[in-house]
């Protein structure tokens, strides 16, 4: 199952949204004139550690809104001096997560997660914008750890092990989808690492005496607003956070694995009941689009979880996810390919796969075959491969 979300952040590059423009590398930067070549405030050694967050909140916030001012004051200059609209468009995006988090406390005091979620975001969007334009299209991803390539070609002191996502005019953000996939198709020491930075922003929330826990977003997709949420790294993660307890015997990954798998009994907006069962929803508030890859993520994420530590509601939830799917796997079938997705409630075809998702949504299959022994969704695995045959493509290894 591991080589299935390798292929999710490899062929896929990182699984993009709906809507989204294609993803591309940031494969060009400009360096900034005027800009300050220290721009960071966290050590390495202090990007995992929640304390160090929370202890010096104010004095982080501080800085971080400082340097913040500094770099957008030197983009607007730039854009007035030359005119280049890029300059423009850097410094709006390198603002969206301060105004973000000032319209949210305007409202009510941050939670503990939202200040570290809060401080890094800033800090990364100023580690960025110091030293490059923002990127041609939406939808790109970056890492500031020391093993990315971003980092050999413009190391700062700011460090994170969690991929960062970009849309225009919104900068850079923390994306638990992301995530999930980057821990997938990490070794063991990085698959940890990834899951360590990404527990210091889980939210642990309480329903009818039932302790669950969700990894909210920060940024506005198509009029969510912030604090959306999505089934794919829900499930996901919960697999990742059930492996990393069997790894290491550590009860806080089981915890939060298990509190994971409650968000999907809570209200959450996570799960839509449709005629053919209960679909995992990519976007809690997109409740009538179903998109086939995130489905099939999730309920393999949640049988993960079932299988590292026997989780029976992991169980229940994966035989309902699998239940569906084998229900309404027509309506994603075109006869020719596979639809990335379907909508509304006549369950229309939203529009086809690309290439990279089709091959993704063979393999997915394969693996629902695998996770349940039932050779019938070895046989959609092997009739969504047969496309690609037809197509003179070459077909998936499965």
């Amino acid at each position: 199952m591991r080589n299935i979300f390798l292929l999710a952040v490899l062929a896929a590059v990182l699984i993009s949204p709906a809507y989204a423009d294609d993803p591309q590398e940031v494969n060009s930067t400009q360096l900034l004139e005027n800009s300050s070549s220290q721009n960071a405030s966290v050590t390495l050694e202090n990007h995992l550690n929640r304390s160090y967050y929370l202890d010096n909140y104010s004095k982080l916030l501080e800085d971080a809104l400082r340097k913040n001012r500094e770099i957008r004051s030197s983009l607007y200059s730039m854009y007035r001096r030359t005119g280049d609209r890029r300059y423009y468009v850097a410094y709006i995006d390198a603002g969206y997560a301060v105004g973000v988090f000032q319209r949210i406390k305007a409202k009510r005091p941050l939670r503990s997660d939202e200040k570290i979620i809060e401080i890094k975001t800033i800090q990364a969007n100023n580690a960025y914008f110091s030293r490059s334009l923002s990127p041609s299209k939406s939808y790109v991803a970056i890492v500031f750890g020391n093993r990315s390539s971003y980092y050999r070609n413009f190391p700062s002191e700011y460090m994170s092990s969690l991929p960062f996502s970009y849309y225009k005019y919104k900068g850079w953000n923390i994306y638990p989808v992301l995530t999930s996939n980057l821990a997938g198709a990490s070794n063991d020491s990085m698959f940890l690492e990834i899951l360590d930075e990404q527990k210091l922003m889980v939210s642990f929330r309480t329903y009818r005496g039932m302790k669950y826990a969700v990894f909210p977003m920060y940024f506005d997709y198509c009029g969510s607003g912030a604090g959306w949420l999505d089934s794919f790294a829900q499930g996901n993660l919960a697999g990742h956070y059930a492996r990393a307890y069997r790894l290491t015997g550590d009860p806080e990954y089981l915890k939060i694995s298990d509190a994971l798998i409650n968000s999907f009994r809570a209200p959450a907006g996570l799960v839509k009941s449709t005629k053919y069962g209960n679909f995992y929803l990519h976007y809690n508030f997109m409740r009538q689009h179903y998109i086939l890859n995130a489905h099939l993520i999730c309920t393999l994420g949640l049988h993960r979880a079932y299988t590292y530590t026997g989780n029976t509601r992991a169980l229940m939830l994966f035989r309902e996810g699998v239940s569906t799917f084998r229900a309404m796997h027509r309506r994603f079938d075109s006869g020719r390919w596979t639809y990335y997705a379907v909508d509304g409630g006549s369950y229309r075809p939203a529009w086809l796969a690309s290439e990279g998702y089709h091959r993704l949504h063979v393999q997915l299959a394969n693996s629902l075959w695998k996770a349940t022994g039932d050779s019938y969704y070895r046989s959609i695995a092997l009739r969504w491969n047969s496309y690609l045959k037809r197509k003179g493509l070459k077909p998936e290894r499965i």
